[in-house]
């Protein structure tokens, strides 16, 4: 998992467990919508699975309707609301229904939204659903390639401060963070693991064992404090920072999805990756698209 500059919350009152704070345990889905076990073996069954129709079954109603109910069970135990999908959450893609949930558990949370995804970031993360030249369903964490721009009149926000030998930058050198999940069979499934499955003897792989430095790191990266605001930023990955005018920042983000067809296996790989930005980065699905269909508000 890539690093995460932290800054201070830019919300109101926050909830539920977030970073640097992390959960004591998993918690098994309930209901136990994918019908898997502890050892990874799934059984063909309702809602979200059926023999020889995979594909179609999970992003049946059922199966999504009880991927809700298990997320809010896992909420409740933090002391965190319901998920609310907009109400044209089955028509979105999966890349869209990944902002829609990674936003519904920042908001939960009292954390700011992820404004939106940004196409070229799309790109970015979707080369993390398959690696090239690797075995097919090989995944892993996206990154920013050297030279990336953010797009024309936007630039990466860092979060920097003085030293002895000029100017410290937190992270790990690249200007956000990036999670990656496989075997997953759509983006709710994907973030059932990233966040309430991703402690020691869970779905994690950098978190075999319980003093791991991976550990929750998918979940911390989802609940991350970007930069609210920053003095430097940077017009291309790579490039020296430059200071100027403290700015407002806007937090945006990409996602990639290796959708599930039954080939090859009947699941599928999603990843995504955050960064803050300065400037104005063109958005082509936002969370207030999102919010205007109804995300996080109940139904009823």
């Amino acid at each position: 998992m890539a690093g995460l500059a932290l800054a201070p919350a830019a919300a109101g009152k926050v909830h539920g467990i977030v970073p640097p704070r992390n959960p004591a345990a998993n918690v098994a889905p309930s209901p136990n919508y994918d019908n898997c076990q502890s050892d990874g073996y799934c059984v063909d069954e309702p809602p979200c699975y059926a023999p020889a129709s995979f594909a179609a079954q999970f992003s049946s109603p059922d199966c999504v309707d009880a991927e809700v109910q298990a997320i809010d069970n896992a909420r409740a135990k933090e002391g965190v609301g319901p998920m609310y999908l907009p109400s044209d959450y089955a028509s979105l893609t999966a890349q869209e229904q990944l902002l829609v949930v990674i936003d519904l558990e920042r908001v939960g949370r009292g954390l700011p939204p992820i404004a939106g995804i940004v196409a070229s970031m799309d790109g970015v993360a979707q080369k993390g659903t398959q690696v090239a030249g690797a075995p097919a369903g090989t995944f892993e964490d996206p990154a920013f390639p050297g030279g990336f721009q953010i797009g024309a009149g936007a630039r990466f926000a860092w979060r920097c401060h003085g030293s002895a030998s000029g100017f410290s930058c937190d992270g790990s050198g690249q200007p956000g963070a990036a999670i990656a999940a496989g075997g997953d069979i759509n983006a709710l499934d994907a973030d059932y693991g990233w966040m309430y499955d991703d402690g020691p003897g869970g779905s994690n792989f950098d978190c075999r064992t319980p003093t791991a430095s991976g550990c929750w790191g998918h979940r911390d990266n989802i609940l991350g404090r970007y930069p609210t605001r920053s003095a430097f930023t940077s017009g291309a990955w790579g490039s020296s920072l430059a200071a100027g005018a403290k700015r407002r920042t806007t937090l945006v983000m990409g996602a990639g999805a290796l959708q599930p067809d039954g080939a090859g296996g009947p699941q599928g790989n999603f990843t995504a990756i955050f960064a803050a930005v300065v400037g104005r980065a063109r958005l082509v699905y936002t969370w207030k698209q999102a919010r205007a269909a109804g995300a996080g508000r109940p139904t009823g």
